[in-house]
């Protein structure tokens, strides 16, 4: 077996997935991140028996990253794959197996030419294992990034950029032009109860207009009928998600990561935007209320998490105006890390 610590040896590396809808995809864009920086000079490939976003309306943005993506492929749709022949040219010299179907693992394990890694049925099936008294994370991620750093022995960084459309970015550009420090608000959530009080973004973002800069809200369809009461309420702010006459009509979480990739740092809601925004390294200050932080957040160089309970109560009406200004205007003023790069755009 090839000894962990020596990511240079495995030309070909394969993490093994059950299929990404939209909401996995945009997830998991972390662990893509860390496994073309753990693997620089490997060819990669992202197998999974199910449909996988990474392969169509996500696929854009793992191009530079990802060398292949093989999605429907006949390992592991059904137990009777574990008698089918796996062609030699199909197999790798690493796979990370990324889910706990232990019959899928057996499949799984079958495409590794020299090391399988696997947490499923607590590392028994894996070659490589943690040392004694290792806990595994509550965040999903975070497991699977342990995974990589169980092959190569040290936990990969997120420096490797995923790829924004050029159209994306241009657009996004000329919406937010050079010349503005812009500043980013989220005020929606998948339930109300994951919300803070739109009264509290507006208050926020009005101390941002107060200090000269430019509050951008990002609201999806569930919040764009309260964005009159915004405008009235703070005039210097824009909207650029809602410019149909400039993105067109629908849904598209890389016009998001574009927008994102334009703001200096903002505040989200638990919520599929604070991960979008992640995506791209936007500096983030995200609410939390009954749901966790550390099982949930955003996984970015530069983020802070606002609970609830830390200010009396699990409700998102316990975290105070003065607490989230305060952290916002830290990640504004502060300069982003060393080494994390923008967005990168393909042609």
């Amino acid at each position: 077996m090839t000894c962990p610590g020596d990511p240079s040896r495995f030309r070909s590396v394969a993490m093994y997935s059950g299929g990404e809808i939209i909401g996995d995809g945009i997830y998991k864009l972390p662990v893509i991140r860390a496994l073309r920086s753990a693997f620089p000079a490997a060819r990669i490939t992202w197998v999974c028996p199910g449909t996988t976003v990474y392969s169509d309306r996500l696929a854009p943005l793992v191009a530079g990253l990802l060398d292949e993506v093989r999605a429907q492929a006949p390992v592991g749709r059904h137990p009777g794959d574990l008698l089918r022949r796996v062609r030699t040219e199909d197999r790798f010299e690493l796979v990370l197996d990324t889910q706990h179907i232990v019959w899928r693992t057996l499949c799984a394990r079958r495409l590794a030419r020299e090391t399988f890694v696997s947490g499923a049925f607590g590392f028994r099936l894996s070659d490589v294992r943690p040392s004694d008294g290792y806990r595994r994370p509550r965040h999903i991620v975070a497991q699977l990034i342990d995974l990589i750093g169980l092959a190569t022995a040290h936990r990969p960084p997120l420096d490797r950029r995923l790829c924004l459309p050029v159209t994306h970015a241009d657009k996004a550009r000329a919406l937010l032009p050079e010349g503005s420090t812009y500043v980013g608000f989220a005020p929606g959530a998948g339930g109300a109860s994951k919300r803070w009080p739109l009264d509290r973004f507006i208050e926020v973002a009005a101390r941002q207009a107060a200090r000269g800069r430019v509050p951008v809200f990002i609201l999806g369809p569930a919040e764009a009928g309260e964005l009159p009461a915004i405008r009235t309420a703070l005039p210097t702010a824009v909207f650029p998600e809602q410019e149909e006459a400039v993105w067109g009509r629908g849904f598209d979480p890389l016009r998001t990561m574009a927008i994102g990739g334009r703001l200096t740092a903002a505040v989200t809601n638990d919520s599929g935007i604070s991960h979008m925004l992640a995506a791209v390294d936007t500096p983030l200050a995200v609410l939390y209320g009954h749901t966790s932080a550390e099982k949930f957040g955003p996984i970015t160089p530069r983020a802070c998490f606002l609970k609830a309970a830390d200010y009396g109560d699990r409700r998102m009406e316990s975290i105070p105006v003065d607490a989230v200004d305060h952290a916002l205007e830290a990640l504004v003023t502060s300069a982003m890390p060393s080494g994390v790069p923008a967005p990168l755009i393909i042609q």
